[in-house]
């Protein structure tokens, strides 16, 4: 194949040959890389054809009746679990399903007969903008790991901690509380503890399960890090102890769950036949980690007491856990995802897990992204998600090259906005995509077309010339988990630049001194026009140790605990002081003028 004709291939399948960085310098795509794709993605694209279909495998609701290329015999649409007919038009050379008005927002799987075989098509019925509550405009909300929070009786991190901070939170004002993705992650063989590489997006981490309820265990050495392979290795001890001594009635609840989301049942099995000895009892532990998961995250978003949960959706899963497993012709084979270069990383990343198959993606109708935010759906409030520019593109690292030689691939962005945005506003879920960093004009005009909440924080913008108008549309705060510690800052880089302008805004002077910054931060963000502001507790205490350094790996990388118990910390007067800030956003009366000075 010629340089033009691989290159001419590599565009209808979606692959871009060249893109600008982030300072505007055009790169062009190694040919040997494209042809690596191009194989790949010619594959996906055999395999989807080869499924005979007489109608398309997603349907907006709002483009009219549904055209069969099949005679068809009798048609049924499923909505919340219900089968409901639909109305069939017979025609010379096709039929046509009419879908249903007045559907309920989400995703319903249409299922017909004809003269040629069963078919099926995902209808999805989406809200014109992107899902959000309005009970959380103008709020304030808090961040923390889970594995961070501990009490003096109850040292290991739990559920049960994340469900006191929510109703701790609550007390003090505030209406979210956020913490990081608690999805599985392999914690044995291999080891992984990072919450952005998990085992499964669709299942939860059996560690922060509470010891109320399962056999006793000894208490192991706890001190400033989390030692995850001992907490992990006696959960599971805990586990497979507690199956022996469930009651007939808890057996019956369990089994009931298996039966009502089978995918638990498939993922016990997939994690029992990786356990030495992984016999029927040892899937059963599993099952019942998940069921035992999903009530204690239930019981934080049936309290009315308690903030609402914010959680984190990475972009990817391990690329030996469940997904993969699952369903492996989603995603593409020795393949993975990563960044190209940038100021920060000048060789690139590799993120190594797989990226997902366009074509079939699309023919199953996005399922996995509908099960994704179906399952969040059941027990937070609002869903960030993580490098949401996926939705448009992501980098692929054939096996063997380097992250440098990469190339873009490209989704189909406006129906994978329109199955989340149907998704969330089914399961009641606020959406928030992560969009920080280099954003392609593409995604900012989907974005904007979607009226999608965005990110903003105040330390990206802290040496620009005048102190940035912060959007309406977005969810603010002073940094991420990725960045370095606001004190840590403070201490090591001339700020004054930025303090001198705050302070102007705010008619103070700010001292080089952690406290003031953040407390003046505080201010700024509180008064702006941001949908939600959300501090993390860490830079409310002045800790200068990070959650995590991207590109490294290391102990005290997300596994660090708070000094104090929970209690205690939030607790203490400075703390209640900026918390109280955050609960008062928009009080004062010059806040839009001083804010977007």
């Amino acid at each position: 194949m010629t340089t033009d004709a691989l290159h001419a291939r590599a565009e209808q399948l979606g692959i871009l040959t060249s893109y600008h960085d982030v300072n505007g310098v055009l790169h062009h795509a190694d040919d040997t890389t494209i042809a690596h794709v191009v194989a790949v993605l010619e594959a996906d694209e055999a395999s989807a054809r080869s499924t005979v279909r007489f109608a398309p495998s997603l349907h907006l609701a709002s483009a009219g009746p549904i055209v069969v290329g099949a005679r068809v015999a009798e048609a049924n649409l499923t909505v919340a679990g219900h089968p409901i007919d639909a109305a069939v038009t017979h025609g010379d050379d096709h039929d046509t399903v009419d879908v249903p008005t007045e559907l309920p927002w989400g995703c319903h799987l249409l299922r017909f007969d004809t003269d040629r075989g069963p078919g099926e098509t995902v209808v999805v019925v989406a809200p014109p903008t992107m899902p959000r509550n309005e009970r959380f405009d103008g709020t304030g909300g808090l961040f923390a790991p889970t594995y961070a929070l501990w009490e003096r009786e109850r040292p290991l991190p739990s559920f049960a901690h994340l469900h006191e901070l929510a109703r701790v939170a609550k007390v003090n004002g505030l209406n979210v509380v956020s913490t990081l993705p608690l999805y599985a992650t392999y914690l044995d063989d291999p080891f992984d503890p990072s919450p952005y590489s998990p085992v499964s997006r669709l299942h939860w981490n059996e560690v922060y399960l509470d010891d109320t309820g399962l056999p006793p265990a000894p208490m192991p050495a706890i001190d400033e890090l989390i030692g995850w392979r001992s907490l992990a290795a006696r959960r599971r001890r805990q586990l497979v102890d507690a199956v022996a001594l469930l009651s007939p009635e808890m057996q019956d609840q369990i089994t009931a769950f298996g039966v009502a989301h089978p995918d638990m049942g498939a993922y016990a099995r997939f994690r029992a036949g990786r356990d030495a000895g992984g016999d029927f009892v040892v899937e059963q532990s599993h099952l019942l980690a998940q069921y035992l998961a999903d009530q204690q995250l239930g019981a934080i978003r049936d309290d009315p007491d308690a903030a609402a949960l914010a959680l984190d959706l990475p972009i990817g899963s391990h690329p030996q856990g469940y997904e993969v497993w699952a369903d492996p012709s989603m995603f593409a084979p020795q393949m993975s995802v990563g960044a190209p270069p940038d100021s920060f990383f000048a060789d690139g990343q590799n993120w190594g897990f797989p990226p997902p198959m366009p074509a079939a993606m699309h023919a199953s109708g996005h399922r996995l992204w509908r099960h994704l935010i179906e399952r969040v759906g059941r027990h937070a409030d609002i869903l960030r998600i993580d490098h949401a520019m996926a939705v448009h593109r992501l980098w692929w690292v054939p096996d063997g090259f380097s992250a440098t030689q990469g190339v873009y691939v490209t989704y189909q962005r406006d129906e994978i906005l329109a199955v989340i945005a149907a998704s969330a506003a089914a399961a009641g879920l606020t959406i928030v995509g992560e969009d920080l960093g280099t954003v392609p004009d593409e995604v900012s005009e989907a974005f904007q077309h979607w009226d999608v909440l965005g990110m903003y924080e105040e330390q990206f913008h802290m040496d620009d010339e005048h102190l940035m108008h912060i959007p309406a549309r977005s969810v603010a705060g002073i940094r991420t988990h990725d960045m370095e510690p606001i004190a840590d800052l403070v201490a090591t880089t001339d700020t004054g630049a930025y303090r001198k302008r705050l302070g102007d805004a705010h008619g103070c002077d700010i001292a080089a001194r952690w406290d003031d910054v953040v407390d003046q931060m505080l201010v700024r963000l509180s008064w702006s026009d941001a949908y939600l502001v959300i501090a993390d507790l860490d830079d409310l205490l002045g800790e200068r140790r990070p959650h995590n350094l991207p590109g490294r790996v290391g102990p005290e990388l997300w596994s660090r605990r708070l000094e104090r118990p929970t209690s205690e910390t939030l607790d203490d007067p400075d703390v209640r002081r900026r918390l109280a800030t955050l609960a008062h956003r928009r009080d004062d009366p010059d806040a839009n003028t001083r804010s977007s000075t």
